[in-house]
């Protein structure tokens, strides 16, 4: 295989931007300490628990369809999403 006459120069000019910063910066001052946020606990950042306890269904494939297409028309009226699971609870929840 023949070996280009530019690979020389392209190898020099990589090497070159490999080395060049992207832009030049100059270094930020650390903020004064009572600007620092205090660490928050772990505690804190938990999800705290729900009520709810999960359920899981399967559904035949027709009675998956109705709540489907039940799901889809209340979307379209809406303007946003309903899943086929609120549909599904909504339906548990009239029953009561």
């Amino acid at each position: 295989m023949k070996k280009r006459h530019d690979v020389d120069e392209l190898a020099k000019q990589l090497t070159t931007a490999a080395a060049t910063p992207l832009h030049k910066s100059t270094p930020v001052a650390a903020p004064p300490p009572e600007i620092i946020d205090p660490p928050v606990p772990s505690a804190q950042k938990k999800k705290q628990k729900s009520d709810a306890i999960p359920v899981f269904l399967r559904l035949p494939a027709v009675m998956y369809k109705h709540y489907d297409d039940i799901a889809i028309a209340r979307t379209k009226e809406t303007g946003r999403g309903v899943s086929v699971q609120q549909v599904i609870i909504e339906q548990l929840e009239s029953v009561q």
